[in-house]
């Protein structure tokens, strides 16, 4: 598949910028270890500079500190990590099972919508998936605050232990944004740690239009932002940032092993950033971030973010226009979640409805012209188109359009002559 194509609708792979790929390349002739300061100096300092904008751009103070990850995933790890650590005293060195028997029923509460790491990294720290509260959202895909509130009243009744709630800042289904300054306050008045999961939509701060969406992202303990979605860079570079700095990581991670066992003074400690995370191996990600902000600056990157954004509203505004779909939530990043909706559908189960719309993504997919994912969506089969390549332009959008209708169209055919594979499962009155 030509991921960097503008004809690619799908999930968060956007086309790289030929700078940062240059940059990717040269970072892999250089070959430093990012790890420790001793061994990869232009690496870890570079990184340190990359880490300082980032937080700079959220809002976080100057006593925030990060670390470049693989990608979101691992940084929703660490964040949840530093989460525990702080809540349990001991847990890093002597295990959840050696703390105060009523601590350990932690729950870490997150949005319906929320990234499957969340799951994964409750699962490896030890706190057990069913301790993952999946809280609903309501019909902009937004986590119900209300629900949130009488979850965590439930558990606390019950004896368990709020740990953390994590907030959503451009979710992989829908881009949809929390209300983050509602979580905060949520957050604090049960003294959880406040997590944000902006992978993607963390790149809204860049954009003076936009980045109002992100309020409240300031007040979080911890964030997740890859420059690898909206930043344009090559795979994988993601970032774990964190408010209380690099003190609260290193309490989570710092180990010294013998082979790095040597004195250092000045601020050494702070590039050795083997000791802000598990990684011992770590490719010089910053380089492509350094260079990729260098070359476009903040008014370079909300450039693109707003015409993105604008492409993505241009797309749901044409498609509303039209009879046989129907856009679901709204769009605020540059997702749109729609179904295909025929009036010819109308005698048709929840069933058949979901498999119009996975039979709709194969033929656009298999037509070659343009490629768009599915998701689920309050238990529905939704398509989904996200504008990731700066190469886009309206016509794109414009073909894409006729694309939708004549391949909609096409199953409809299918169906009323029962050649597809869904067409058992549809009647029609």
């Amino acid at each position: 598949m030509n991921i960097p194509s503008p004809r690619y609708y799908g999930l968060f792979n956007p086309t790289p910028l030929p700078i940062a790929v240059w940059a990717d390349a040269l970072a892999s002739a250089i070959n430093q270890n990012g790890a420790a300061w001793r061994n990869s100096p232009s690496a870890s300092v570079i990184e340190a500079r990359v880490l300082r904008w980032l937080c700079e751009l959220i809002g976080y103070g100057a006593e925030s500190y990060g670390t470049l990850t693989s990608g979101g995933s691992e940084a929703n790890l660490i964040a949840l990590k530093c989460a525990r650590d702080r809540k349990l005293d001991g847990a890093r060195d002597h295990g959840i099972a050696a703390t105060a028997s009523p601590a350990t029923n932690l729950v870490v509460y997150a949005s319906e919508q929320c990234h499957y790491s969340l799951e994964k990294s409750v699962d490896i720290l030890g706190l057990g998936r069913r301790n993952l509260r999946k809280i609903p959202t309501d019909e902009r895909f937004h986590i119900r605050i209300g629900a949130l509130r009488e979850a965590i009243a439930r558990d606390v009744e019950n004896g368990a232990v709020p740990l953390c709630v994590a907030g959503a800042a451009g979710a992989t289904s829908t881009g949809a944004v929390d209300a983050l300054d509602e979580l905060a306050d949520c957050a604090a008045e049960y003294n959880l740690w406040f997590h944000v999961d902006a992978a993607y939509g963390g790149a809204l701060a860049f954009s003076e239009q936009h980045r109002a969406r992100l309020s409240g992202i300031a007040r979080a303990d911890s964030v997740t932002f890859d420059p690898h979605k909206w930043m344009f860079v090559p795979f994988s570079c993601g970032a774990v940032l964190v408010r209380d700095g690099g003190r609260v990581l290193r309490d989570a991670f710092d180990i010294t092993p013998e082979y790095l066992s040597e004195e250092r003074g000045g601020d050494d400690v702070e590039y050795d950033f083997f000791r802000y995370g598990q990684l011992g191996t770590r490719h010089f990600n910053a380089l492509k971030v350094w260079m990729a902000l260098k070359s476009l600056g903040v008014r370079g990157y909300a450039a693109i973010i707003e015409r993105q954004i604008e492409l993505s509203s241009y797309f749901a505004r044409r498609l509303g226009d039209l009879t046989e779909f129907v856009l679901l939530g709204e769009v605020e990043t540059a997702v749109c979640c729609f179904r295909f909706a025929s009036e010819a559908l109308s005698g048709a189960d929840d069933a058949a409805r979901d498999a119009v719309q996975k039979a709709l993504q194969q033929r656009v997919e298999r037509s070659g012209k343009a490629w768009l994912s599915t998701t689920v969506l309050h238990h529905r089969r939704a398509l989904r188109v996200n504008v990731n390549s700066f190469l886009t332009e309206r016509r794109h959008i414009d073909d894409l359009i006729e694309l939708l209708r004549r391949e909609g169209a096409a199953v409809l055919a299918e169906i009323s002559a029962g050649g597809s594979e869904s067409s058992h499962e549809i009647h029609f009155d």
